[in-house]
């Protein structure tokens, strides 16, 4: 197991490792990153390698590729009750030489329960959700990653508060959604958001949901979006990251050109997108050979060798166009 450094370790008092650190540690997995809490004040600490959170009550020390958030507490009772689901309030003693006892779990909720019987629930779910919204979607990524059942409580309140998430700045939305459509138990999380009405207030069309649960997660924004022409509400609402929304764009043109018999895709495609395509296409019933050939197939003539022909411009792109119409039609 790893210890946290001693740097940290023996400058910090009462320090303790909590959230989803604890909760990975529980169940055999590596953390990538470390929440800590400890009484010694945050302007006492010599050792924070970035600046403080926006609202002043979080540092962070990046150590050997590793990042350790570190915040401060006065009862460890509160803080972890205060916290958005069970599974994510335990915490683990720390000693000085850095070394985690897992021995001597704090759990104050039944977190521990509650995870090996993959329940989904929050100490006080009303006020947790209403202070804030994106612990909603955050249950989602729970539910995906770790194939959890919602308590009827934590639901109902979930339920109730979703409408509240327009209104959370948008830059903390996408991260929690992206886990969530990317988790191993999608198909199971998805239910839940229908059931949230995630499209009505985050713009992400569900109609697609059951066909992106059968694909590999890194394309399952592409299906969920495929033949749908809504995406502009999706920009507006969650403010994704520019590549995704140009994967989205250009998986759906694609999909377009191929049902229409035109080839502008093969000289615009690449390896991964390729991946993507053939199983978007095939859970929508269209025949993706078209896209494996041209993907399987390496064209040894380059825009280069076609300028030097004396063919220029726009030109170019067209001759290639050409080249790929006649290979993938035998011609």
């Amino acid at each position: 197991m790893k210890k946290i450094p001693q740097i940290i370790a023996q400058s910090l008092d009462d320090l303790f490792v909590v959230g989803g650190a604890v909760r990975d540690i529980i169940l055999g997995r590596m953390p990538k990153e470390y929440d800590l809490i400890t009484t010694t004040g945050l302007g006492e600490i010599k050792f924070k390698t970035f600046k403080e959170s926006k609202n002043g009550e979080t540092i962070g020390a990046f150590i050997k590729g590793v990042k350790y958030d570190i915040s401060h507490y006065e009862s460890l009772d509160h803080d972890l009750k205060r916290r958005d689901f069970t599974i994510n309030s335990m915490a683990l003693p720390v000693q000085k030489d850095g070394e985690i006892l897992i021995s001597h779990i704090v759990d104050p909720s039944n977190g521990m329960k509650d995870l090996k019987d993959k329940i989904l629930r929050s100490f006080d779910p009303y006020e947790n959700m209403k202070s804030d919204p994106v612990r909603i979607l955050r249950g989602l990524r729970f539910i995906s990653n770790y194939d959890l059942e919602v308590e009827e409580k934590t639901f109902d309140a979930m339920k109730m508060f979703m409408s509240l998430v327009q209104k959370v700045s948008k830059e903390r939305l996408f991260l929690p959604l992206d886990a969530f459509v990317k988790g191993k138990y999608f198909s199971k999380a998805s239910k839940v958001a229908k059931d949230l009405n995630l499209e009505e207030y985050l713009g992400i069309p569900t109609l697609n949901f059951d066909i992106a649960a059968k694909l590999d997660p890194q394309c399952r924004w592409q299906a969920i979006f495929a033949k749908i022409k809504s995406v502009d509400v999706f920009k507006e609402k969650v403010s994704p990251p520019s590549k995704v929304v140009k994967s989205i764009l250009r998986i759906n043109d694609f999909i377009d050109q191929i049902e229409n018999q035109r080839y502008d895709w093969t000289i615009k495609i690449k390896d991964e997108e390729g991946v993507c395509l053939c199983q978007i296409l095939e859970v929508f019933g269209i025949n993706s050979d078209i896209v494996r050939r041209r993907m399987d197939t390496k064209l040894h003539v380059t825009p280069e060798m076609i300028e030097k022909w004396g063919v220029n411009g726009e030109k170019i792109a067209k001759q290639m166009i050409e080249l790929w119409i006649d290979i993938l039609n035998d011609k």
